[in-house]
């Protein structure tokens, strides 16, 4: 059977008005390219939607984060299924960055 925890589940098995919702939530608020599954702080942020919940949206994302971040280091081999938030992290790297007047480029050059 297949793990819905690290594989998600697939966007088609949504209703429509879901599907949508979990588009626009991935595109501007996860900040990632995965179009095809939702996962489960997908699911929590749609709740949060669709039931008129309030929700500390910052404070939601770091602790997300930090999941992805405690759940990579403990992987050995293909850490790929457990890497989430990339355009997030993205975003955040890039603010450091230029705070310190660097580029993305050279980032990855060092790195």
């Amino acid at each position: 059977m297949e793990n819905y925890a690290t594989r998600g589940i697939h966007v088609h098995a949504l209703k429509e008005e879901w599907a949508s919702l979990l588009l626009v939530i991935q595109k501007f608020i996860t900040c990632e390219g995965r179009f095809g599954s939702m996962y489960m702080y997908h699911a929590r942020l749609m709740m949060n939607f669709l039931e008129g919940q309030t929700l500390n949206l910052p404070y939601f994302l770091l602790l997300s984060l930090k999941k992805m971040s405690i759940t990579v280091q403990k992987c050995i081999g293909n850490i790929e299924p457990h890497l989430y938030h990339h355009g997030l992290v993205k975003i955040l790297i890039e603010d450091q960055l230029k705070k310190k007047k660097d580029i993305w480029e050279q980032f990855l050059m060092r790195n």
